[in-house]
């Protein structure tokens, strides 16, 4: 995709980045909600309800976590992330001595044993892939331990019997939901970071072709301020060289000047005719065929002919807006990468829309992915040696943008069994010839 590489992304959003993980601080914070709330359980059973809790065990064993949490509070930075090996080894922790509170209380037969699926939730939804299936592996082997604890549950006289059955089907279902939980909740987190990279990827690469925009305003508004200079320096040359009497070689020096600052003056015409200044309102409308023709420039002599065809009913103008030449620009480039021959671009009107078709002679999108095309990291090129195959992001800015400025982006085959990118905009066609303006949200 044009602007953007993974390395600019990752530089400018560390967050997305391979190695972030979770915060010290968060880690903590969680370990005193997790004792704060053991503590109170404790207090409750052993003395609100008057059961045996062991407080010579389960208490020793609440502090020993507690002593942990304080040695991390007094940690230089508490908002420092962590490595994926760090979180997963104090999850580990939480997740042993969790078990062990349980072992000594009942094990199975507590009702807070369902506590044991938190540690690996929290893995599965801020740490690796890997960290959450040693998580689970862990919580499995730990569940088991559990279902064959001598410590009878705290009760007021004679503990009830669960029935080795209950307790086995108990032990089941907290590996089964374990399981469950974890995998969903890790697909879950990782769409959203997946969908939260490729937001930032869309909205660095609007940056771009806005900075791109404004070198060209201040090209052209250069080159307003330069044109009156510019006509005093060849009339001045133009004096001297009419009225000169003196050394034909000062002479030619006089006409070199001239000749020079008349070719500065035509590439500073050249930039007002194509971008007028003065005003907030540069670039603001442009023909059909004159915003194609600019995000297509980039992917021009390239190897693949490319063929423009406007029809009469699009021959109006529309908002030269970032957002519609970058997405263009994007879909361009993508069939051009596919293309044996060539691209066709058009433009028409149809029901109150106008219509942009990109055609390619290519193999065509495959049926599987089609559907999801336009969703981020969906792509169809594959990775081969000393080529970018693609990350699946540049068709899914493309129909972000142009969302953005009110168009829809779809795609089917074209006539030629290649690939069709269809771009329309509603209430395009019944504007007036050299008014018409896309509407901007």
């Amino acid at each position: 995709m044009p602007y953007t590489s993974q390395k600019s992304i990752n530089e400018i959003y560390p967050d997305f980045g391979p190695e972030s993980g979770v915060q010290l601080h968060t880690i903590i914070t969680i370990r005193w909600l997790g004792l704060a709330g053991q503590l109170f359980a404790l207090a409750l059973v052993g003395f609100g309800l008057g059961f045996d809790v062991m407080p010579e065990i389960t208490v020793p064993l609440v502090l020993a976590s507690g002593l942990l949490n304080v040695w991390a509070t007094l940690q230089r930075d508490g908002n420092r992330r962590l490595s994926n090996k760090q979180a997963s080894a104090h999850l580990a922790f939480d997740l042993i001595h969790l078990a062990a509170l349980l072992f000594v209380t009942g094990g199975l037969a507590n009702p807070f044993s369902v506590l044991m699926l938190v540690p690996t939730t929290v893995s599965a939804t801020m740490l690796t892939r890997t960290t959450t299936y040693g998580l689970i592996g862990l919580s499995i082997a730990l569940v088991t331990a559990l279902a064959y604890t001598p410590f009878p549950l705290p009760w007021d006289g004679e503990p009830p019997v669960v029935s080795p059955l209950f307790r086995a089907a108990l032990w089941i279902s907290l590996c089964f939901t374990l399981i469950f939980l974890a995998i969903y909740m890790a697909r879950v987190g990782r769409e959203g970071r997946l969908r939260a990279r490729a937001l930032a990827a869309t909205q660095f690469a609007l940056e771009q072709e806005q900075r791109l925009a404004a070198i060209g305003a201040l090209a052209a508004a250069a080159a307003h301020e330069l044109g009156t200079p510019m006509g005093t320096i060849m009339l001045a040359a133009k004096e001297l060289l009419e009225t000169w009497d003196g050394d034909e070689n000062a002479r030619a020096d006089l006409q070199l000047i001239l000749d020079e600052v008349t070719r500065c003056r035509d590439i500073l015409s050249e930039l007002r005719d194509h971008k007028t200044a003065g005003d907030g309102g540069h670039f603001i409308t442009m023909s059909v065929a004159a915003v194609l023709h600019e995000a297509a420039g980039p992917h021009e002599n390239r190897g693949v002919d490319l063929h423009f065809d406007i029809d009469p009913s699009a021959e109006f103008e529309i908002t030269r807006a970032p957002e519609i030449i970058h997405a263009t620009r994007s879909i361009i480039e993508n069939a051009a990468g596919f293309a044996r021959t060539g691209v066709i671009i058009s433009a028409h009107t149809a029901d109150n829309e106008l219509i942009v078709t990109i055609d390619d002679d290519g193999p065509g999108f495959d049926p599987q992915i089609i559907k999801r095309l336009g969703e981020p990291y969906v792509t169809t090129r594959s990775l081969t040696p000393g080529r970018d195959g693609g990350m699946g992001l540049g068709l899914f800015i493309a129909k972000s943008l142009l969302e953005r400025v009110g168009a829809s982006l779809t795609f089917s085959a074209s006539d030629t069994n290649g690939a069709r990118a269809c771009i329309r905009w509603p209430e395009a066609a019944d504007r007036q010839p050299s008014q018409t303006q896309l509407h901007v949200n």
